[in-house]
């Protein structure tokens, strides 16, 4: 099989591993939201955001590091995993010890025993670095498909069955805990590695030189990212925290799914061409405009959906998260096409400049959140936006001066694409106005179909030959397997 054929499989398996690990959880969140209260939401974004921070410690960038290396050894392997274990032991000390402190501050005393507990998710999130870097390196996202769909599944059923009989927060709670530990053990079952039991100092030493930089960067960047949610519940409310990270994880059902499959692919496919720049050049180019062409239908249609969508599935108590969620549409549509630079600087060993952009776009994000942190979630959400979109200019700035492909000429590239999505609004805006408001499910029926057929039109009209490579190489694998 060609490498072409190699990388669009992987994409697709890629996809196919995020995308039902995400319907999914969109599945069981619509259930449980039905079922809890805003404000129990609200608590469970507290407790992550700290779960989130100290899973950056536990991977210190070394799962990066170990994909981006070429001739990585066993005790390469052994080594980050022995590492990753001592952090995580320490995490969660810190956090137990911290515990009473974050209930101070937000004058719960009921965070110290859910934080305590869900702390547990550290270890095991350590024991899945090293199986799941394995399976990335080899590009074998068949079997991460079956580990992580099997692993939100169960953990979600579970976790209905505890709302329902009057759990609460607790069934948020274990829900991370069980896929955490379904997740270990599933993947050692299909990976079968067991480390050496040596540690290296070089490998250490060599390994921390390219993860380092990752983990300050993805420690300013987890700071910022969380920034809003550490005070929306401090400032205003638990209520208000759980309908703003209702209104995100909307649009993060194809942002998550999005930007991991991109993570986990592109980085071992651009690392293989780090030395050759003219070949680095020509896949960014192919991977923007393929990127482009199937994000934008999405996040313009679910930004035209969004209050249908949120009356039918969540009820009318959460239709604050509207405005949020087409907000956030945009924001996160760029932020994929943004991050594909930063993908082209891991590749190529230069976690160096990733940090230097990340000090840079924190400054520029907390001046707007703290503007926006009195006004409210909506201005919130805007200050997203707006950060957002300097943020691409940022990106563009170090992968255009290597690639010769800057802002500008990169959004040229995706403009024709932009347009059919524009186009494709006017089109379902159109069909949706002979529409009773009170007929939800037709709306959304209608806004479906009339957007997939006057965006795939505009597409073929403007010739955009990402479309029918895409197409045919689909066809072709679906005939081989």
């Amino acid at each position: 099989m060609s490498f072409s054929n190699t990388v669009v499989k992987s994409l697709l398996w890629s996809s196919f591993e995020k995308l039902s690990v995400q319907i999914i959880q969109f599945i069981i969140g619509v259930i449980l939201a039905r079922l809890l209260t805003p404000s129990e939401y609200g608590i469970i974004g507290i407790l992550l955001v700290f779960i989130a921070f100290m899973q950056v410690f536990i991977d210190s960038g070394f799962s990066k590091a170990l994909i981006q290396t070429k001739g990585r050894t066993e005790i390469d392997y052994s080594t980050v995993f022995f590492i990753n274990g001592l952090i995580s032991v320490v995490c969660y000390v810190l956090l137990w010890l911290g515990a009473p402190l974050i209930a101070d501050f937000y004058n719960n005393l009921e965070l110290i025993n859910y934080m305590r507990i869900i702390g547990l998710v550290l270890f095991f999130s350590a024991l899945f670095v090293i199986p799941n870097t394995i399976l990335t390196i080899h590009l074998d996202f068949k079997i991460l498909a079956k580990i992580n769909f099997a692993g939100n599944l169960l953990s979600g059923v579970i976790a209905i069955f505890m709302a329902y009989y009057g759990y609460g927060v607790w069934s948020l709670i274990w829900q991370q805990i069980i896929r955490a530990v379904l997740l270990v053990i599933l993947s050692w079952v299909f990976v079968r590695w067991m480390p050496l039991f040596v540690f290296s100092k070089e490998s250490f030493k060599r390994l921390f030189a390219f993860g380092s930089k990752l983990l300050y960067a993805s420690l300013l960047g987890m700071i910022v990212n969380n920034f809003t949610n550490l005070f929306i519940a401090k400032l205003s409310s638990t209520k208000d925290l759980g309908y703003y990270t209702r209104g995100t994880q909307f649009t993060d059902v194809v942002y998550g799914t999005t930007s991991s499959v991109l993570d986990s692919v592109l980085l071992p496919v651009f690392s293989r061409s780090q030395n050759d720049l003219p070949l680095l050049v020509n896949y960014f180019k192919i991977f923007i405009r393929s990127v482009a062409l199937l994000i934008v239908p999405i996040f313009f249609l679910l930004a035209f959906m969004s209050k249908p969508l949120v009356l039918l599935l969540l009820t009318e108590k959460w239709l604050p998260v509207v405005p949020i969620m087409q907000i956030f549409c945009f924001a996160r549509l760029i932020t994929i096409i943004a991050g594909l630079n930063i993908t082209v600087l891991y590749a190529i060993g230069r976690s160096d400049l990733v940090l230097k952009q990340q000090v840079i776009k924190i400054i520029i994000r907390v001046i707007f959140l703290a503007l926006a942190l009195k006004f409210g979630i909506i201005y919130i959400a805007i200050a997203e936006l707006l950060s957002t979109i300097v943020h691409f200019f940022i990106n563009t700035y170090y992968p255009g001066k290597i690639m010769k492909i800057r802002a500008g000429i990169q959004l040229k590239e995706i403009m024709p694409i932009v347009l059919a999505g524009w186009i494709m609004m006017i089109a379902v805006w159109v069909a949706n106005y002979f529409v009773p408001n009170d007929l939800l499910m037709i709306q959304l029926v209608i806004t479906s179909i009339v957007g997939i057929i006057s965006y795939v039109w505009m597409i073929k009209m403007l010739k955009v030959e990402e479309y029918q490579f895409l197409w045919s190489k689909v066809k072709e694998l679906v005939k081989r397997n």
